[in-house]
This record gives C-alpha cells, structure tokens and sequence, in this order.
C-alpha cells in the first residue's frame, strides 16, 4: 500500500510540473528544432515557440494572411519560416514587410493530410 501512495505521489508532481510548465510563455527561439521544422514539421505537432525576425513577405487572404519569417539562429545560420497569422493573433496590427517581429506561433495538424503548420498566437513589433 506505501509504495502504491509513493507511485502515485510521482506521478501527481510529475503532472502538476507539465501543467505549470504548459502555461508558461515561450521564449524566443526557445528549444525549437529547426531542423525538424524544416523536414518534418509535424514531428513538432502542439508545440509552442516564439522567435524574434523579419517578416520578409505577406500573403494575405481575407481576415488571414501567410507571411513568410525570417530567423537567424545564434550561429547567424537564416531560416524562411511560412507561418498562418489569424486576424485574432494580428489583433489589430498591421504587418509590414522587411520590419522586426516577435511571433508566438503553435504547430498545428490542420487536418491529417495538412499537418506541421506553424500558427501565430501573438505577433508583437520589436
């Protein structure tokens, strides 16, 4: 019976830990594999990242719009990153091209055939 309490006592850290962790904010450029961004995005399905770049063009469709984003890595290493903006995630903002942005962004399975697609939750300028 004690070590049925002591399994259950680790497991309730265990979740309480992921629970308070999931509500943090990202930071930016915070532990994202770029290169399994770039191969596999789907690999990285319900993850929240935020990075600091460029947006380099726009795509707007209606209330949406796809831009394209440009990070640099630590190394100086440049990666295009084609992610989906919501009028909600733009609340109000006017995008610009060739200005600074800092991008909170979820990867998302938008249906099983559309999968690994990055999709803002905030866009702020820098």
């Amino acid at each position: 019976m004690l070590m049925v309490g002591a399994v259950v006592l680790v497991l309730a850290v265990i979740v309480g830990f992921a629970v308070f962790r999931a509500k943090e904010k990202p930071q930016a450029g915070s532990d994202i594999p770029l290169d399994i961004l770039a191969a596999n995005a789907s690999q990285l399905s319900n993850n929240n990242y935020a990075l600091d770049g460029t947006v380099i063009d726009r795509f707007p469709r209606g209330e949406s719009e796809l831009i394209s984003f440009l990070y640099k890595d630590a190394s100086g290493r440049e990666y295009i990153i084609p992610i989906s903006v919501s009028a909600a995630a733009r609340n109000g903002l006017n995008i610009n091209r060739d200005q600074q942005y800092r991008i909170e962004f979820r990867v998302e399975d938008i249906t099983p055939k559309v999968r690994g697609v990055c999709v803002a939750t905030s866009i702020q300028p820098k």
